[in-house]
């Protein structure tokens, strides 16, 4: 088919659209700069703030070992959603659910584990204040991860920008969480689920809702 065929109104429409764009760098460069943030984050926060009290009693495989393999985790998600993005790249769904589920039970498997070993400080009667603190401290380790993702995500201009978000959203929180184990002393099951999970759950479904209105108006 040939323009000579096109109304001009529309030669001059696609004509005006046109213009240069940055190329998007692979896949994996992306994923690596999101997981030198994660890193720096990670390390910031170690580095001011103090480590629990009872961090002898739980193994070196439980401690460092599953605060590293949560941030590759995490990291491995984002990259998911990073891939989701790009336009003819989507990610089965079958594998979205598969990455999620285990990102949420490795964290859930992690903070048992970390129960058995040391029941940590005990909440007392008011556990709404340390629930609510730790919450905000996990929202301050992960936002920066968050925000980063999700520019790297919009700017790819994903076909299914809520999955996108949903992924972005998950991996930045895993990887955010992954020393809270390290640095929260409450090793408490319903403290774990209902503050830090919740934290992970807020941000998948933040990713989700950045998703759905990006989409809705970027269609419009």
């Amino acid at each position: 088919m040939t323009t000579d065929l096109l109304p001009d109104a529309l030669r001059e429409a696609v004509g005006d659209g046109l213009h240069p764009v940055r190329p998007l760098s692979p896949a994996w460069q992306r994923t690596l700069g999101v997981a030198t943030i994660a890193t720096a984050v990670a390390a910031i926060a170690i580095g001011t703030v103090a480590l629990r009290f009872d961090l002898g009693q739980i193994p070196l495989w439980l401690s460092w070992g599953c605060s590293a393999l949560e941030l590759l985790m995490g990291v491995f998600i984002v990259g998911l959603a990073l891939r989701e993005a790009v336009p003819g790249s989507a990610t089965p769904t079958g594998a979205v659910w598969t990455a999620l589920v285990t990102g949420l039970v490795l964290h859930i498997v992690v903070g048992l584990a970390t129960w058995m070993h040391s029941p940590g400080m005990q909440a007392g009667s008011d556990s709404l204040a340390p629930g609510i603190g730790c919450m905000t401290h996990d929202a301050v380790r992960v936002l920066p991860i968050f925000v980063v993702t999700a520019w790297l995500l919009f700017r790819a201009l994903p076909l299914r920008a809520p999955i996108a978000g949903l992924l972005g959203g998950a991996g930045s929180a895993i990887a955010g969480d992954a020393i809270t184990h390290l640095l929260c002393p409450m090793s408490d099951m319903r403290h774990v689920l209902v503050w830090h999970t919740g934290a992970i759950l807020g941000f998948m479904a933040l990713g989700w809702a950045v998703g759905a209105v990006w989409q809705r108006i970027r269609w419009r």
